[in-house]
């Protein structure tokens, strides 16, 4: 693992230590040593301050990049050099020249390489991708997105990496948007037209960079949608998902006991093991015989579900180096994200909508 001073230690690390039988921790590579060194005697991994002299490391099979944003495309590229399978937390990289050369380097040396794109391992999104599946709205006509909370803490600090414009590549748009760009892909198909305008809305704040953001986007399919981006709410992190259609509405509410809601005009056949989470994650009445809101059962806390999704996510990625299989989150899908974050930005810049090619 490279970098563990935030999301690798609470949301990735978690996940490797769940499944010893599959994969074992042999090196941790952070700046400050007193993050790395008690995690290293605790787990018997060797530390290191270099991620160049981790690479070197012949035990060292595969890396787990959680480091600021500017560096993720530099480190996935020395790491695929020394024949590492590669995870790579998103934005996958500032640049769409730095994406391909990523993305080329791993074709050519024959590695994995999967982008830490949570949002496929949330199980409300599953679910809700199920029901879509099944024809559950219809066809879709608009889609709307919502990811927000408090960031005011970190935003006040200016000697903190996601502060700096140089080395986070951006603000909220580029943090959190590309969740919201993968989630609208995901689900909606592909976008033709984007705009966005941001906002600083701190102002004594020594950050850089934007801290709330809204804008609309065109699907090729003649769906339009809505994409909204704060930090500086006084919530719990949080996230939302509306998919209106034809035949009924869809809403994912993470602050929901909850989450999926659906409202269709069709009988929907919702077997346990439709949803291929587990029999102990889905129970309860269900009856689509009327046009009313229904809410599927499943496992989900509204705390939780962030950090539990990192860890399926991670455990995935573990999964298709042993099994030989393409991530389900490939470094196209995260290039994709990034492609329409850079275009909300060059929105923003122009004042007006931009076509998606």
């Amino acid at each position: 693992m490279i970098g563990l001073g935030g999301v690798g230690s609470w949301g990735h690390l978690p996940g490797y230590l769940e499944i010893p039988e599959a994969a074992k921790l042999v090196a941790l590579c952070d700046l400050d040593q007193g993050v790395i060194e008690p995690l290293g005697r605790k787990y018997g991994a060797k530390t290191y301050s270099s991620y160049a002299d981790l690479m070197e490391n012949p035990e060292v099979q595969a890396v787990d990049i959680c480091l600021p944003h500017y560096l993720h495309g530099r480190v996935a590229l020395e790491a695929i050099k020394a024949r590492k399978h590669v995870l790579v937390e998103k934005p996958f990289c500032t640049t769409l020249d730095q994406a391909d050369q990523v993305i080329s380097a791993a074709k050519e040396s024959d590695v994995k390489l999967m982008v830490a794109e949570n949002t496929r391992f949330v199980n409300a999104y599953n679910v809700a991708r199920k029901l879509l599946d099944q024809s559950a709205v219809g066809e879709i006509c608009f889609v709307r997105t919502y990811i927000g909370g408090s960031e005011i803490p970190r935003l006040s600090d200016g000697n903190l990496w996601v502060t700096k414009a140089a080395e986070a590549g951006g603000g909220m748009l580029l943090d959190a948007g590309v969740h919201s760009f993968y989630l609208m892909r995901w689900m909606a198909g592909e976008v033709s037209g984007i705009s966005a305008i941001s906002t600083k809305f701190l102002k004594n704040s020594p950050s850089e960079v934007e801290d709330n953001v809204s804008g609309t986007v065109r699907f090729s399919s003649r769906a339009i949608g809505n994409f909204s981006l704060s930090e500086t709410t006084n919530s719990p992190w949080t996230e939302r998902l509306e998919i209106l259609g034809t035949d009924g509405s869809l809403v994912v509410d993470m602050l929901s006991e909850h989450p999926v809601q659906l409202y269709s005009t069709k009988k929907m056949e919702m077997a346990e093991n439709d949803w291929g989470l587990g029999r102990d994650m889905f129970s309860g009445e269900r009856d689509y015989e009327s046009t009313s809101w229904e809410q599927p059962f499943f496992a989900h806390s509204s705390v939780g579900w962030k950090p539990a999704s990192m860890r399926r996510e991670v455990q995935h990625f573990v999964k298709c180096i042993l099994e030989d299989r393409q991530p389900l989150v490939s470094g196209e899908d995260g290039r994709y994200a990034v492609k329409l974050a850079l275009k909300a930005y060059e929105s923003i810049r122009l004042g007006r909508e931009v076509p998606v090619a």
